[in-house]
């Protein structure tokens, strides 16, 4: 009965021991052209491979590419003028909370728990893994499913 609420008291401890660098919520919030033109920088090299944003799709690769060009291109614009009007702060918020929105999603250090019952037990436990982890173990699950998919098959004869 002892081992049963050690390991009952293990699996509910187990998650919270998991530690990983939160998420960024709110990654561009520059005002200026040289505090975002930094901030981009910072996220461009983010999504290259082993950056924090490492397993994006490609194509939310070009919704955030396309955002940060246009956001770029409202600030250069402005910049001479040194003064946004209030119809382009609301647009330049807008453009930076759909662009944080994608990188949230696609952070590698964002963490995803779950809670189910392990194969052949009743009882649910929760896993907690970071958005990195999953996509590392789906990319080497894929990579060894290819390779055993690569091998030729035997058959023995006659059954044997």
């Amino acid at each position: 009965m002892s081992k049963l609420l050690a390991l009952i008291a293990l699996a509910m401890i187990l998650p919270m021991l998991c530690v990983a660098e939160p998420a960024i919520e709110k990654r561009l919030v520059a005002q200026t052209l040289q505090a975002f033109d930094q901030e981009a920088t910072s996220v461009r090299e983010g999504m290259q491979p082993g950056g924090v944003y490492e397993h994006m799709k490609t194509s939310d690769k070009d919704r955030v590419g396309e955002g940060l060009e246009r956001m770029h291109k409202l600030l250069q614009d402005r910049a001479a003028q040194g003064e946004l009007s209030q119809l382009e702060k609301v647009a330049l918020l807008n453009m930076q909370e759909e662009v944080n929105a994608v990188l949230l999603h696609n952070d590698s250090n964002r963490l995803i728990c779950e809670i189910g019952a392990p194969t052949g037990s009743r009882i649910r436990v929760k896993t907690c893994n970071t958005y990195g982890q999953l996509m590392a173990r789906q990319d080497r699950d894929q990579n060894l499913l290819n390779n055993k998919q690569q091998q030729p098959q035997t058959q023995r004869a006659g059954g044997q």
